[in-house]
């Protein structure tokens, strides 16, 4: 995690402005709870036993909303009076841009669903695949276009046979 400031403005003057530039003061318990466990997530990661994106999405949470991500400066034209903003970490692990990203994908999700009161469709992997799975992550993709297209295909033959029924009935 670098935590070096480069900026032009005083390290003073930002902490003047509640923007977090030297301690990380969190009101927020889970990132307290990564921030003093940061050490054991680095060890983990050195040791290969956790996946490498998992220490770069706790750094990037514990990160969010701090001018160490860099920030965006705004000067009023008239006044002078200017305002920091620092950016978010657009992680979904982040427990504040997890929250938006899960919010956009429910929204597309409905966009997306068949419209029914309760529809499950339970899928487990078979234990001898679950390492071939874990090698690559990506792989899991595979298993949701397989799922989808079979869906589409059971969904289309109801709605065809539906159909042929309707205009049978129509023609008699």
């Amino acid at each position: 995690m670098d935590t070096t400031y480069h900026s032009n403005i005083s390290v003073e003057t930002l902490s003047l402005l509640d923007c977090d530039v030297r301690n990380f003061d969190f009101n927020h318990p889970i990132k307290n709870i990564f921030f003093d466990n940061i050490e054991y997530i680095r060890k983990l990661d050195a040791s290969g036993k956790a996946r490498p994106c998992i220490l770069d999405n706790v750094e990037r949470s514990l990160l969010c909303h701090t001018c160490y991500l860099g920030f965006d400066q705004f000067e009023c034209p008239d006044c002078d009076n200017w305002n920091i903003i620092p950016p978010s970490c657009h992680s979904r692990f982040c427990n504040a841009c997890g929250v938006k990203y899960a919010k956009q994908l429910a929204a597309k999700a409905t966009t997306v669903l068949i419209d029914t009161l309760y529809l499950l469709f339970p899928k487990t992997i078979p234990e001898e695949l679950r390492n071939w799975f874990r090698q690559d992550r990506s792989r899991l993709n595979l298993l949701f276009v397989a799922a989808r297209n079979t869906i589409c295909i059971l969904v289309n033959r109801s709605l065809l046979k539906k159909l042929k029924l309707k205009q049978l009935k129509n023609t008699h």
